[in-house]
């Protein structure tokens, strides 16, 4: 435990240290303190995972490892203007493909609790979200141009990995620790990709309040997740 609370502070310095910089600019720099920081929280889930090994918990942190292949890309498509297209879809792809693997993660461990229903009604919710931005993008200030069924795709798979975790605490009465702390990242992941959806495909600036919100947001919902490992 020694080291998750070292891995901790670290993050935190690393994460403060990160946003500091990235308010000034974008730099390669920041893409630096951003692997640094994703470091921190894999070493959490690392750690985590020696003290209680599961299948469900090596799914978890595979999906962690994804989403910060996924966030170093989106970190590089700011530097790499020729780039940048490729550089967002491929850091869409990380992160929506580690989401379907917390997924995974969710039916390998739980899936013996619930019936059908428990599957059909996130899985409604979550296509009624993602047609929901199709239809009032433009209402919202969201332009996504080619990266539309990239965007959509991943915003039901989110909306379906967040309502799926609803549905298993419901089915558990709220009495698995693991799913509550897991719930509770997914819902921080929702208010980050929320705030940078505005940034990257709104007219929301990047302004310091919306670059740390973002971030603390994200980075508090990394750090649970791999947290969770010990009590899936």
């Amino acid at each position: 435990m020694v080291i998750i609370w070292i891995a901790t502070i670290a993050l935190c310095v690393f994460a403060a240290w990160f946003m500091y910089e990235r308010i000034k600019g974008y730099s390669k720099k920041d893409v630096t303190l951003k692997v640094a920081c994703s470091a921190c929280f894999l070493l959490v889930g690392v750690v985590a995972f020696t003290m209680h090994h599961s299948s469900a918990g090596y799914l978890l942190f595979a999906g962690g490892a994804l989403g910060a292949l996924g966030d170093f890309f989106l970190g590089v498509s700011h530097i790499r203007k020729s780039e940048k297209r490729i550089c967002m879809v491929l850091g869409f792809l990380g992160f929506g493909i580690g989401h379907v693997l917390y997924c995974l993660t969710l039916i390998n461990r739980y899936g013996h609790y619930v019936q059908t229903l428990y599957y059909i009604i996130p899985t409604a919710l979550a296509f009624l979200l993602s047609a929901g931005l199709l239809v009032f993008r433009k209402k919202l200030g969201l332009h996504f141009g080619k990266l539309m069924p990239v965007v959509l795709t991943y915003v039901f798979i989110l909306g379906f990995l967040l309502f799926f975790t609803v549905s298993l605490n419901i089915a558990t009465d709220f009495r698995r620790l693991h799913l509550l702390i897991f719930g509770g990242g997914i819902l921080l992941f929702i208010v980050s990709d929320t705030i940078l959806s505005r940034m990257y495909f709104g007219k929301a600036e990047r302004s310091p309040v919306a670059v740390v919100t973002n971030h603390v947001t994200y980075y508090a919902a990394q750090w649970l997740i791999a947290f969770s490992i010990l009590f899936v």
